[in-house]
């Protein structure tokens, strides 16, 4: 895979979702979680994956935390207010760099975060520099995912610790050949290019090899499938009327994921989970 040629598509991608984000996320790009048996907002839910971001983290005040794949600076800026830690935010979308500015400006949390142009699995940071480094559905974007992870492991302090909020699949041969046609155009048209490298039961095992140590993984699948479902209701009509009669599922990708994502997440074929660690 050509980094340039991922890059653009990446890119082309959050442009043309952009204003699909700020409609139904508020911004946000990562999904809520609702604590079984109650009945909250997507507003609410989103506010607690924020907060299991830092519990998941344990993050104080005096942490120096990287969120890797930052989008609009939804996540960081929550963290940055509400825990007073400072944030690096790194992302290879440039209008994101400028809008989770503006963010941080209106919460008047500028002081606390920085926000710039970087590749992930690449970064300009000295070794041992971040007490913390987080994901939230980015992940999947990285066209190496190891040589991802060891420059999560290089730029992280002694006993740091990691957390991945993060997708994975079921082998291969556990969907069908139409599942696996669209789930291959859904991951094209939205630059998911590493998403196979995430499997069930075996992506901590990438993160052993990475050189991480006290790896727990948490399905959480069950309290984020309301976002899911709500995103659901949302593309309904045109994936039915439009998208799907035309084979267009690569060309609208989000719509495309609120349709067949969750069909095949109620299979088990996706989860959505949590990945902790330290180094």
């Amino acid at each position: 895979m050509n980094e340039k040629e991922h890059f653009e598509r990446l890119n082309q991608y959050y442009e043309k979702s952009k204003i699909g984000y700020d409609f139904a996320l508020w911004g946000s790009k990562h999904f809520g979680f609702y604590p079984k048996g109650q009945k909250i907002s997507e507003k609410e839910a989103q506010i607690l994956m924020q907060e299991l971001v830092a519990k998941k983290l344990e993050i104080t005040s005096k942490d120096l935390v990287l969120d890797a794949g930052c989008g609009q600076g939804v996540v960081s800026t929550f963290l940055a207010k509400n825990y007073r830690c400072k944030i690096e935010g790194i992302t290879v979308v440039p209008f994101e760099v400028k809008k989770a500015n503006l963010l941080a400006e209106k919460l008047k949390i500028s002081d606390k975060v920085n926000y710039s142009i970087m590749d992930y699995s690449k970064t300009k940071f000295n070794n041992n520099h971040f007490d913390c480094i987080y994901t939230t559905e980015t992940l999947s974007h990285s066209i190496n995912i190891r040589k991802t992870l060891k420059e999560f492991f290089r730029i992280l302090k002694k006993g740091g610790r990691v957390a991945f909020f993060e997708y994975t699949l079921a082998e291969d041969k556990d969907f069908s050949k139409s599942e696996m046609k669209i789930l291959e155009k859904i991951a094209k048209g939205s630059a998911m290019d590493g998403l196979k490298d995430f499997r069930h039961d075996k992506f901590q095992n990438v993160l052993s090899e990475a050189g991480f140590t006290n790896i727990k993984v948490e399905n959480i699948s069950e309290n984020a499938g309301p976002s899911l479902a709500r995103l659901r209701k949302f593309a309904l009509i045109p994936y039915y009327l439009f998208v799907k009669p035309f084979g267009l599922q690569g060309k609208f990708p989000n719509a495309s994921a609120a349709i067949e994502l969750y069909n095949m997440a109620e299979k088990g074929l996706i989860r959505y989970n949590i990945f902790t660690a330290t180094k």
